[in-house]
């Protein structure tokens, strides 16, 4: 029997995230619709949830707009959320109450506490539940969780990745809740879980100090920090089975403006920015005490935009090249280097026999079958097999 989904965030628009990377795959015609069925959906009004309902082939009376429906819908299996992060837990909770799984987008909520209330009643109420953290099914990343585990690199001593954007220093309108006044800005998602974290804010005569957050303002949850940056380090973080036991983190905001870009084309005026735009992380991984130093920047579009991952072992590295710092949405090419043979032992051509060293060489990546926008295809298609949950999905903390 399929399973039935009521999406929260669902509207008429077929460019919306919600259409595109979670109606797509499960809709009639898409590559899982013999094991999800889309049965209501929730916006905020009732004028567009209707509109959303008839869109999408449903009746209108299952175009909800409030959460307490969806969630007592009886035929709802799974609530699906996907709308802004500062939604997240009022949307969350009703469905979580009336004994329903569900799949919230990532950020889960803004900051830790909403994430641990949310984490305590799917808890108390024994429901699955996912965060979308897609990137862990996608075919390249799961490529590399098994070149990890194969022990082909040996022990891991070390992990680099280098992000550089180019297409964020301008947002669409919609998103000027990330930019609010009076929300501060998103703090390191790491530091409240792991003793000794530091997140230091770097002035200079060029670099101007990230804002800092304050508890009577708190963050819009939506930020470079929390989106691009976590979605990136939870995957890298999956593949290597480790955990940071220790870091340092360096934000700084070096674009003090951004403009918002209205549907027609135009630019805002431009406005002080509220959010970091550079960020360095150096930490410890354990079990491994592995190294780990991590670089994402925002650029003009004099810069190209890449992603690099690198991971050096005693007998072998892995590496990691695409285009976009996506990780989640935008397929990347892998690498690996074995260390040449024969050269153990001290010798008097030592350092000679070791010129050029190893050399990288494609690994081939299996394609999605899926074909779908957004990697959320994916999370789906292993909800359905009934994959181990952490391997699809992280669920609440």
């Amino acid at each position: 029997m399929p399973i039935r989904l009521g999406i929260i965030g669902l509207s008429a628009n077929t460019q919306a995230w919600a259409t595109m990377a979670h109606l797509a795959p499960i809709k009639d015609g898409g590559p899982l619709s013999s094991h999800y069925k889309l049965t209501a959906l929730s916006t905020s009004s009732l004028e567009t949830a209707k509109a959303a309902a008839k869109a999408h082939g449903l009746p209108e009376e299952k175009g909800y707009s409030n959460p307490e429906d969806i969630a007592n819908d009886p035929n709802v299996d799974m609530v699906v959320v996907s709308v802004k992060v500062t939604m997240h837990k009022q949307l969350t909770m009703p469905a979580l109450k009336a004994g329903k799984d569900v799949f919230v987008e990532w950020p889960l909520g803004v900051g830790l506490q909403e994430a641990e209330e949310m984490a305590q009643m799917a808890k108390k109420m024994g429901v699955r539940n996912f965060v979308g953290l897609q990137a862990r099914m996608q075919p390249a990343y799961v490529k590399a969780k098994e070149i990890v585990q194969s022990g082909v690199l040996g022990r891991i001593t070390s992990t680099m990745v280098l992000g550089i954007d180019n297409k964020l220093l301008d947002f669409p309108e919609k998103a000027r809740y990330i930019n609010d006044p009076t929300s501060g800005t998103s703090a390191f998602p790491y530091q409240a879980r792991i003793p000794g974290a530091r997140v230091i804010p770097t002035p200079s005569a060029l670099i101007h100090p990230s804002p800092v957050r304050s508890p009577s303002h708190p963050s819009p949850g939506a930020s470079i920090l929390s989106i691009p940056v976590t979605h990136t380090l939870d995957v890298i973080l999956h593949a290597l089975s480790s955990e940071l036991s220790s870091l340092i983190a360096q934000t700084s905001t070096t674009y003090p403006t951004l403009r918002f870009i209205s549907p027609d084309g135009t630019f805002s005026e431009p406005e002080p920015k509220r959010d970091a735009d550079n960020i360095t992380i150096s930490g410890l991984l354990t079990p491994s005490n592995a190294v780990l130093n991590f670089h994402y920047l925002i650029t003009t579009p004099a810069t190209p935009s890449m992603f690099q991952w690198i991971i050096c072992g005693e007998k072998g590295a892995f590496k990691m090249e695409g285009k976009s710092f996506a990780v989640q949405m935008m397929p990347p090419k892998l690498y690996v280097a074995e260390a040449p043979s024969g050269d153990e032992g001290a010798t008097k051509d030592y350092y000679q026999k070791r010129e050029g060293g190893a050399e990288w060489k494609e690994v081939e990546v299996p394609q999605s079958k899926l074909g779908c926008f957004g990697g959320v295809a994916e999370v789906y298609e292993g909800i359905a097999e009934g994959k181990g949950v952490e391997d699809v999905s992280p669920q609440f903390p």
